[in-house]
C-alpha cells in the first residue's frame, strides 16, 4: 500500500524517472547500486526518459549521447536526488536484528575487546556506560548514507568486484511525513482558509519526523525544536484575497515582488521573504497550532514532539467522533482538557443528568476510551469512602484504535481475496498477454459486466485501505 504512495510522491516531486527508480528498488526489496542501475536501465520507459532529457548547449539529436550512457547518467542523477531527499537509505547489518539483540552483540563485542568493565559498577558509572553503548548502537542502526559514497562505489564497481557494496532500500517515512503534512494543512484550511493551509503545509514539509525506529535514546529536548526557513515558504497570488498582495502599492508592482515590466524589487522591510508569510504564521501560532512559535530574533521554530502529539490527538478525536454521539464526545473532550474528574464535576461542567451521564461513562469505558481510578479516603477502602475519578488515557486509546484498524484491514484483504477467487476464471483471461488491451473485444458481455463490478469493488477496497493506512501512519509512525 505504501509503496504506491511513495512512488506517487516521488513522481510528484521529482518526476517519472525518480518514480521508476523507487518502484524497482521497492520491488527488489534491497540491492546494491550496481544491481539497481542494471535493472532500471533495462526498463524501456526509463530509457525513453533518458532519450527525452535536454542536452546542453542546444546540441541536436544527432550529437546526443548513446542511449545506454544517457540512461545511466539519468539514473545516477536521480539516485543522488533520492538519497539526498532520503527516499533511499542504506541497509545495515543491525537492521536484521531486534534492538535488544543488536545491543547484546555490541556489549559482547566490547567485553571481548576489554572496553566494558567486568566488575559491577555504581549507578552513575553504569549510566555513563549505557550512554556510550546507546550512542554506538544508534550509529550502527543509522540508515543514512551520503550520495557521493554510493556513486563512488558505483564508479568503482567495474574494477573492484570483491569490495563490500552498500545495500540500498526505500524509506517509507517520507509517506508518513506526507500524510502528516496533509492532515495539518487540512486542519489549518478548515479553521483559517486556503492560504493558511498552503503555508502550514509548506512549513511542516521542512520539519523532520520526531520519532524513528532507529533511535534508542530519549530525544534531547534541545533537538526537538527545528527552525523554519521562511524564505522557502511562498504565497501564490491565487491564495490571496482577490489575488492581490496586502503590501502592494498601486504602482504596477506584482504580488510576487516583481514589476510588470520585468524589474525586480526588494521586500518593503528588507527581509528575504514575503512579510505576508510572517503574518500568516503569527495567526497560526496564536490559534490552535501551539507547536509553532516565534523567537526573539524574528525566526520561527517548530516543536517536533508537540507537532506529532497534536496530529495524533486530532486523529484520535476524529476516530472517536465517528463512533460516539454528541454527549459522549463532549465528555471525552472535557476529560482531555481537565484531566481526572469525578461524576459530580462532570455533571456540573457537562450539564448532563446523572442517569444519562452514568450510561455514557459506562459505554465509553466498555469501548476502551475511558478508565476509572479508585482513590480511597481511608485504609478500609469502603465504597462510601472512596472517590471514583474518570480519566482519558491517550496512549491506551491509541493502542485500542490501532488494534481495531489492524483487524479492519485484515478483513478487507480477506474479502478482496475471496472476491478475486470468485472471478478467478475471468481475471485469468484478462491477465493474459494476448487479451491485455483488447478486453472489450475478446470477452463476452456477461464477463465484461462481472469485470466492471469487480473493478468498482476493488477500487472501493483500495480506497478504504488507503484511508486506514493513513490513520496507522499517524497513530503509530509519527
Amino acid at each position: 500500500m505504501r509503496t504506491g504512495k511513495l512512488v506517487t510522491l516521488a513522481h510528484r516531486n521529482h518526476g517519472k524517472p525518480a518514480a521508476i527508480v523507487i518502484e524497482h528498488l521497492a520491488t527488489l526489496g534491497f540491492s546494491t547500486a550496481e544491481e539497481l542501475e542494471n535493472t532500471v536501465c533495462a526498463e524501456k520507459s526509463f530509457t525513453a526518459q533518458g532519450d527525452a532529457t535536454p542536452h546542453t548547449n542546444g546540441h541536436s539529436r544527432d550529437h546526443r549521447l548513446p542511449t545506454a550512457e544517457s540512461s545511466r547518467n539519468l539514473f545516477r542523477k536521480m539516485l543522488r536526488v533520492l538519497i539526498d531527499r532520503k527516499y533511499i537509505v542504506a541497509v545495515r547489518d543491525a537492521h536484521f536484528q531486534s534492538v535488544f539483540d543488536a545491543r547484546r552483540d555490541l556489549e559482547r563485542q566490547w567485553e571481548s575487546l576489554g572496553l566494558l568493565p567486568s566488575s559491577k559498577l555504581g549507578k552513575k558509572s553504569q549510566a555513563d556506560v549505557d550512554e556510550k553503548v546507546d550512542i554506538e548502537l544508534e550509529q550502527r542502526l543509522d540508515p543514512t548514507i551520503a550520495a557521493a559514497t554510493v556513486l563512488k562505489e558505483l564508479d568503482s564497481s567495474h574494477s573492484q568486484t570483491d569490495t563490500v557494496k552498500t545495500l540500498l532500500c526505500v524509506d517509507y517515512f517520507n509517506v508518513v511525513a506526507s500524510v502528516r503534512n496533509e492532515r495539518i494543512a487540512s486542519i489549518a484550511e478548515k479553521v483559517f482558509g486556503k492560504p493558511y493551509g498552503s503555508i502550514t503545509k509548506a512549513a511542516c514539509s521542512q520539519i523532520e519526523l520526531g520519532s524513528s525506529p532507529f533511535k534508542v535514546r530519549d530525544p534531547d529536548p534541545n533537538t526537538m525544536m527545528q527552525r523554519l526557513d521562511v524564505s522557502l515558504i511562498d504565497v501564490s497570488p491565487s491564495d490571496l484575497p482577490n489575488g492581490t498582495h496586502p503590501n502592494d502599492a498601486e504602482d504596477g508592482l506584482l504580488s510576487n515582488g516583481g514589476h510588470v515590466n520585468g524589474y525586480h524589487r526588494s521586500r518593503s522591510n528588507g527581509t528575504k521573504h514575503d512579510p505576508v508569510v510572517d503574518h500568516h504564521l503569527a495567526i497560526l501560532a496564536d490559534g490552535p497550532f501551539f507547536f509553532l512559535r516565534e523567537d526573539g530574533s524574528g525566526s520561527w521554530l517548530v516543536n517536533k514532539k508537540q507537532l506529532g502529539d497534536y496530529v495524533r490527538e486530532k486523529e484520535t478525536m476524529r476516530l472517536i467522533s465517528e463512533r460516539v454521539d454528541g454527549p459522549a464526545l463532549r465528555i471525552v473532550r472535557m476529560l482531555v482538557d481537565k484531566g481526572k474528574l469525578d461524576e459530580k464535576t462532570l455533571q456540573e461542567i457537562g450539564l448532563l443528568g446523572a442517569k444519562d451521564l452514568r450510561q455514557t461513562l459506562s459505554q465509553l469505558q466498555l469501548m476502551g476510551y475511558l478508565e476509572l481510578q479508585e482513590v480511597p479516603r481511608d485504609p478500609q477502602r469502603q465504597p462510601n469512602r472512596t472517590i471514583f475519578l474518570w480519566f482519558y488515557d491517550a496512549e491506551r486509546v491509541r493502542k485500542v484504535f490501532l488494534g481495531k484498524i489492524y483487524k479492519t484491514m485484515s478483513r478487507h484483504y480477506q474479502r478482496m481475496h475471496l472476491e478475486r477467487e470468485r472471478l478467478a476464471s475471468t481475471l485469468s483471461k484478462v491477465e493474459r498477454t494476448d487479451v491485455e488491451g483488447n478486453v472489450e473485444d475478446l470477452l463476452p458481455e456477461a464477463e465484461l459486466d462481472l469485470l466492471y463490478v469487480w473493478q468498482q469493488k476493488e477500487g472501493w477496497f483500495l480506497t478504504e485501505l488507503d484511508r486506514l493506512d493513513d490513520s496507522v501512519a499517524i497513530l503509530r509512525d509519527i
